[in-house]
């Protein structure tokens, strides 16, 4: 495979890849690496790579495998550092804000799987209404209505509270 032929057929999935590794790490920072270490993979594994299958389900494999080991990594660290992390007064303000975050991920999950995908893209991801568009395939007005039916089910979930 050339680069010319790689960066075709790779390079338009980075907003997927980049979305799967973001909602699965939580971390910009993280997720971006972990799109760079898959193009990085691929690119080694571009002659073993068949010319004819469709690279998206590949491609997206390749995210989640990276996300989860980097999950995985980051467990074993958090091991070590508990202790430590415990003994640090500020990390109370740290755990209540955890918390609060936790208790808004629970209520997300409790909305309908449509409106939990686009909520996320949009408020957590940061996605732009196009960038939504190209990953969903819904109408621009369908993802405004998701949007706004998820905020206010949100506001009544948190009422109830």
């Amino acid at each position: 495979m050339t680069h010319e032929q790689f960066t075709q057929i790779y390079l338009p999935l980075s907003g997927k890849m980049y979305a799967l590794a973001y909602n699965l790490l939580r971390n910009r920072e993280e997720a971006r690496d972990c799109v760079q270490d898959v193009y990085a993979e691929l690119w080694n594994r571009r002659d073993t790579i068949e010319p004819g299958k469709p690279p998206l389900p590949l491609v997206l494999t390749m995210v989640r495998n990276n996300s989860l080991d980097r999950l995985k990594s980051r467990c074993t660290q958090a091991d070590d550092e508990t202790l430590e992390t415990l003994l640090d007064h500020s990390t109370v303000n740290q755990i209540n804000a955890a918390s609060d975050l936790n208790a808004v991920m629970q209520l997300i999950d409790q909305l309908p799987p449509d409106q939990q995908k686009v909520l996320r893209l949009r408020t957590i991801d940061g996605l732009e209404i196009e960038q939504i568009q190209e990953l969903t395939h819904f109408s621009r007005e369908n993802i405004y209505t998701l949007l706004s039916r998820a905020r206010k089910s949100l506001k009544e979930l948190t009422a109830k509270l």
